[in-house]
């Protein structure tokens, strides 16, 4: 039987062997795997508890390469999301996001504050945020923290 596996789920296998087996895999090597994980084509009642050999190959991934595609599994895994919340543009605007988001435990990865091409108020500011945190449900967290707060949030990805 041949299946096929999306990009998304290649990156995650490559991030669990990388994570929990310590070996580097590309992509076409992982993609057993990738079938095989929950979510996967693979991922069939039949088959939990069965013995099933994965074949695990090729190691001819560049750096830069590695390095997006373990980005894109931890994207998958919901260990990493972007968002873009309307802030105050005074003093302390961004400072307040930032301390929820530490609060909550989420470590940021890039921040970016944009004001020249925004068509709303000029006292307000748009942040566009990366946030490295612990999973789907730490993500859910910190979008009900976020909203709570009364932060509008657009999510790049869905939590």
């Amino acid at each position: 039987e041949t299946v096929l596996c999306s990009e998304k789920e290649i990156s995650l296998a490559v991030l669990r062997l990388i994570e929990n087996e310590k070996m580097v895999v590309e992509g076409g090597g992982a993609s057993g795997l990738a079938a095989l994980l929950p979510g996967g084509a693979l991922d069939r009642p039949e088959l939990k508890g069965a013995n099933i050999v994965v074949p695990l190959c090729g190691g001819n991934i560049d750096t830069t390469t590695l390095g997006r595609v373990i980005d894109r599994g931890l994207a998958a895994d919901c260990r990493l999301s972007n968002f873009t919340a309307t802030v105050s543009d005074r003093p302390g605007g961004i400072a307040k996001l930032t301390s929820l988001l530490a609060e909550q435990g989420a470590s940021i990865k890039d921040i970016y504050h944009e004001r020249a091409w925004l068509h709303s108020n000029v006292d307000q500011v748009q942040v566009k945020c990366v946030v490295e945190l612990q999973g789907k449900d730490h993500a859910c967290r910190l979008r009900a923290a976020l909203k709570a707060a009364g932060y509008p949030v657009i999510w790049g990805s869905s939590v």
